[in-house]
């Protein structure tokens, strides 16, 4: 079965056993039951279908999806909450934990549960008896847990990004550890762009040659190839830890 034929079909089918279901972004489906929801990755499910066949691996699924969806298993886990970077244009249902960062973009919660990610909901927070500071707190230590080292793109131009592929890159800008790194390689005064959840990549912002690199970072952004979008814009953070677009 070719792929778009059977996300149709997967769609369908799980139109029979939730209230909503529909695609989110180009490679996800959302799937919400009552007040609960979750966001599902299309490419995992496609590539299991193939190797288990269509019945098996959408039972397999709708185990999964209940189990995350039925809020009386389901407890916030604050040792498994992470930020995560979204454009402000990202669509979601409003009872979701979310707030401005900066310029067009946002930060919500999400529970990791590899398979999926569960956004964290105003509800989760009450059931858990847990404020939005500790919620915050907890969720960057998580992410400062992480290491991925920040290299230079090629030889040829001082365009760096991480090593290592995740579904958390452009939100390890918020780390402590990939901000350290900037820091130290790139400098106080930085160009950076976060086309998609698995892409990051900065550069040195110098008058002379911002123009340069905004055309290259703009060409990289063009041949992103993750479905899970973010932003076309290109940021500038100053000296003085102002954010601005410019690009």
């Amino acid at each position: 079965m070719e792929y778009m034929k059977f996300i149709r079909r997967i769609i369908w089918d799980l139109q029979t056993e939730y209230d909503e279901v529909r695609m989110d972004g180009k490679d996800r489906v959302y799937v919400a039951k009552g007040a609960m929801s979750v966001s599902v990755p299309l490419h995992p499910m496609y590539q299991e279908y193939q190797m288990v066949g269509y019945q098996e691996n959408l039972n397999n699924y709708k185990k999964i999806i209940t189990d995350i969806l039925n809020s009386y298993k389901f407890k916030l886990d604050l040792n498994n909450v992470y930020p995560l970077i979204k454009s402000k244009s990202f669509k979601i249902q409003k009872e979701y934990i979310c707030e401005d960062l900066f310029c067009d973009l946002s930060v919500y919660w999400v529970t990791d549960f590899e398979d999926v990610f569960r956004f964290v909901s105003t509800e989760d927070m009450e059931s858990a008896n847990i404020d939005i500071n500790t919620l915050k707190i907890e969720s960057r230590n998580n992410l400062n847990k992480m290491t991925n080292p920040l290299v230079r793109l090629d030889n040829s131009h001082k365009i760096y990004t991480l090593r290592f592929d995740t579904d958390y890159a452009a939100t390890l800008f918020l780390s402590e550890n990939i901000q350290e790194q900037i820091k130290r390689k790139i400098g106080n005064d930085i160009l950076f762009c976060m086309p998609s959840s698995m892409t990051l990549l900065c550069a040195k912002y110098q008058k002379l040659s911002y123009k340069t690199y905004t055309h290259i970072l703009k060409q990289l952004i063009a041949i992103d190839n993750d479905v899970n979008k973010i932003s076309d814009k290109i940021y500038r953070r100053n000296k003085d830890g102002k954010y601005s677009i410019i690009a």
